[in-house]
């Protein structure tokens, strides 16, 4: 695991902002060089001080609650959802499916066949003469 990059797949990609994102200056009114320093290092220091205290204080608890919600997931998931989705809906369709083909085949297949016999005489031909008068 790559610790700097701690979101490879960026999806806390909104979520990369700078001071400069947050606070514009029209370029017309300026605040003095030091004060836009200084402002911009609070800024900064505010945003990620906030962050490792509300990461320190909830991320472990947060984990948990995670970590217990994707167990629980899993357990019904594997053990009650897919076994009742299985027994319910997937063989009951495979039952119906093999009905309705056998339905298909002796209602419509018929007439397929038939449109299929009467157009296996139509013979298209092609040729760049009449390609050119076409156009």
């Amino acid at each position: 695991m790559d610790t700097n990059d701690r979101d490879p797949n960026d999806h806390n990609a909104f979520l990369k902002f700078t001071y400069s994102d947050v606070i514009c200056e029209p370029s017309g009114i300026r605040s003095p060089r030091w004060s836009h320093q200084y402002t911009t290092k609070i800024y900064e220091k505010t945003v990620i001080g906030t962050y490792w205290v509300l990461t320190i204080v909830f991320g472990g608890l947060l984990s948990i609650l995670y970590g217990l919600m994707n167990g629980i997931l899993t357990f019904l998931f594997v053990w009650i959802i897919t076994p009742i989705t299985v027994a319910w809906f997937i063989i009951p369709l495979g039952l119906l499916g093999k009905v309705w083909l056998v339905a298909m085949k002796s209602l419509i297949g018929p007439f397929f066949e038939s449109f299929g016999m009467i157009f296996s005489k139509v013979n298209v031909n092609i040729n760049r003469a009449t390609i050119q008068n076409m156009v």
